[in-house]
């Protein structure tokens, strides 16, 4: 079973890893732009902040923790999580 931290955790080392794609010259180009496509769309760290915070009356939520700027959740990717302000430009020959 996948607890809150693990969720939370998949969800920001996919955002990194996203702009580690975007970033990386040796990929093919349309690999590259793809991730920039689905980065545009994906839940940043401010995202996840504010998704962790939603709890139903019911008791079901999201089911995530509040990410940890001290965890190793952020040092993880080489290029750090995804943020509002990660600008990924768009990639070209």
């Amino acid at each position: 079973m996948t607890t809150p931290k693990e969720r939370t955790r998949a969800l920001v080392w996919a955002g990194g890893f996203l702009i580690e794609l975007a970033r990386d010259e040796s990929l093919p180009l349309a690999v590259r732009q793809r991730a920039v496509v689905i980065a545009r769309h994906f839940p940043t760290v401010e995202d996840v902040s504010a998704m962790a915070l939603f709890r139903h009356p019911t008791g079901l939520g999201m089911g995530l923790d509040e990410p940890n700027e001290e965890s190793s959740v952020f040092t993880e990717n080489r290029c750090g999580p995804l943020r509002y302000s990660t600008r990924l430009a768009w990639p070209e020959e």
